[in-house]
C-alpha cells in the first residue's frame, strides 16, 4: 500500500466539470444523430437496420468498459492533463468521420457503414474512457482531506454527466433536422470546445504528478482486486443496471409500443405521442437534476455505507409507486412515493463515487486505475440492464421493469451490506495497527 501523502490541490475543477458536461452533450447528441443518420441513410437504399445499428452503438460502451482501467493507470504515470485534452480529441475525430460513408456514396455498402462508424464509435468510446477516470482523479486530487469538498464536487460530476446527457438527447434529433451531416462538425467543435477549457485553465503541474515507472499486471490486479473496492462492485453495477433498465430504448418501447396488458394503464400509453412522452422524460430529467443539487449539501455530511444503502432502497420505493401508478392508484398517492425515490436514488452515484475516492486515497499513486472502475461498472450494469430489460419488458411491460428494478435493487443492499461488515474489519484492523 502506498503511503499517504499530501496531494496538492488541482486548479481547474470548474473547467473540467464544464468540459465533463460538453463532452457528454456532444456524445449523447451524437448517438441520437447517428440513429437519424441511419434512417436517412435507409431511405436512401443503403441496407442498414436496427440490428447494425445497435451493435454499432454498443461499440462505444464496449470500448470504454475496456480501454477505462488502462488509460486510468497511465494517468496516474503520465498526468491527468494530457488525457483531459486528448479525450475530446479523439471522440471528435471519431464524431466527424460518422459520415465518411455518405461522402463515398449516396446509398453506401453494408460494409462501408460498418467500418465508418464502427472506428467512429471506437473514438468515441476510446474519448470516455480515457476522460472518466482522469476527470475523477483530479477531482479525486482536488478534495483529499476535504470531504464536504468532495461532495459538492462528486455531485457537480454526476450533475454536469447526467445533465450533458439529457441535453445531447434532446438536441441530437433537432441538430441533425436542422444541419444534416453538418451536425457532426459542430458536435466536433463542442468536443474541441472541452479540450480546449482544459488546455487554458488547467495547469501542467496541477492536473497529475510527475510520470512514475508502470506497474506490472500483477501489481494492478492486486490494487484492483482489494476486498473494499471488490465488495462495493455488486451494488454499484446492480444499480447502473437499474439506469440501463430505464434510460435506454426499453422505456420508449414499452410506453409508445403498440402491446398492451390487462390492468396496465402505462403500455402503450404514448403511442403516436412522442410530444407528450418527451415532455414526461424531460419532466423527469428535471425532477432527477434537482435531486442531485440537493444531495449536494448532505453528501460528505453523512456516513457514506448508511447512504448508499438508503439510496438504493429509494429504488424500491420509486418502483412501488410507478406499479401503483401503472395500476390505476390516484396521482396524489402514486406521484409523492415516486418522487419520494427518485430523490432517494439521486443520492447514490455521488455517495458512491466518494467512496470510491475515499477508497483511492489510500492508492494516492494509482489513484486513475481505481478510477477506471467507474467507466467499467457503469458499462458493465448498462449492457446487462439493457439485456434484463428487454426479457422483464417482453414477460410483462412495464410491471416486468419495475419488478426487475426491485431485484436488482434487492441485490445491491445485500452488496453494501457486505460492504459494511468489510469496512468494520478494516477500521478494527487499522485501530489495532495503530495501537
Amino acid at each position: 500500500m502506498a503511503a499517504p501523502r499530501t496531494a496538492a490541490r488541482p486548479v481547474g475543477t470548474p473547467a473540467v466539470l464544464v468540459a465533463q458536461f460538453l463532452l457528454r452533450t456532444a456524445s449523447a447528441a451524437g448517438a441520437l444523430a447517428l440513429g437519424a443518420y441511419f434512417v436517412d441513410l435507409a431511405r436512401a437504399g443503403a441496407p442498414v437496420g436496427a440490428l447494425i445499428l445497435g451493435v454499432l452503438s454498443g461499440l462505444s460502451f464496449l470500448a470504454e468498459l475496456v480501454l477505462a482501467p488502462i488509460a486510468g493507470s497511465a494517468s496516474d504515470r503520465r498526468g491527468r492533463r494530457v488525457f483531459l485534452i486528448a479525450a475530446p480529441l479523439l471522440a471528435a475525430a471519431g464524431i466527424l468521420i460518422t459520415p465518411g460513408a455518405s461522402l463515398i456514396a449516396v446509398a453506401p455498402s453494408a460494409a462501408l457503414v460498418i467500418a465508418v462508424v464502427a472506428t467512429s464509435r471506437l473514438l468515441d468510446g476510446a474519448g470516455a474512457a480515457i476522460a472518466a477516470p482522469a476527470t475523477l482523479g483530479l477531482l479525486a486530487d482536488a478534495s483529499d482531506d476535504d470531504r464536504m469538498r468532495r461532495g459538492r464536487v462528486t455531485s457537480i460530476y454526476e450533475l454536469s454527466s447526467s445533465g450533458g446527457i439529457a441535453l445531447g438527447a434532446v438536441t441530437g434529433p433537432l441538430l441533425y433536422g436542422a444541419w444534416g451531416l453538418w451536425s457532426f462538425v459542430v458536435l466536433a467543435a463542442v468536443y474541441l470546445a472541452a479540450s480546449l477549457l482544459v488546455f487554458v485553465f488547467v495547469r501542467p503541474d496541477a492536473a497529475g504528478a510527475a510520470p512514475r515507472q508502470a506497474r506490472g499486471v500483477r501489481e494492478r490486479i492486486r490494487i484492483i482486486g482489494q476486498p473494499r473496492l471488490l465488495a462495493f462492485l455488486p451494488a454499484w453495477i446492480a444499480v447502473n443496471a437499474i439506469l440501463g433498465t430505464w434510460v435506454t430504448s426499453q422505456i420508449t418501447f414499452v410506453l409508445a409500443g403498440d402491446r398492451t396488458a390487462e390492468g396496465q394503464l402505462l403500455p402503450g400509453a404514448f403511442a403516436d405521442n412522442e410530444a407528450g412522452l418527451s415532455a414526461v422524460l424531460g419532466v423527469y430529467v428535471l425532477v432527477f437534476s434537482l435531486c442531485i443539487v440537493a444531495w449536494a449539501f448532505f453528501i460528505g455530511r453523512l456516513p457514506t455505507i448508511p447512504t448508499l444503502f438508503v439510496t438504493v432502497a429509494g429504488a424500491v420505493v420509486a418502483s412501488i409507486g410507478l406499479l401503483l401508478l401503472n395500476r390505476g392508484a390516484p396521482l396524489a398517492v402514486a406521484i409523492p412515493i415516486v418522487i419520494a425515490g427518485m430523490f432517494l436514488e439521486a443520492g447514490f452515484t455521488p455517495a458512491a463515487l466518494t467512496h470510491l475516492s475515499d477508497i483511492s486515497s489510500e492508492f494516492r499513486e494509482d489513484r486513475g486505475l481505481i478510477m477506471g472502475v467507474y467507466s467499467v461498472v457503469v458499462g458493465a450494469g448498462y449492457l446487462l440492464g439493457n439485456v434484463l430489460g428487454g426479457v422483464f419488458a417482453e414477460w410483462l411491460l412495464f410491471d416486468g421493469l419495475a419488478i426487475l428494478t426491485i431485484g436488482l435493487a434487492a441485490v445491491a443492499m445485500i452488496s453494501i451490506l457486505v460492504m459494511a461488515v468489510i469496512e468494520r474489519r478494516v477500521a478494527d484492523t487499522a485501530v489495532t495497527s495503530s495501537s
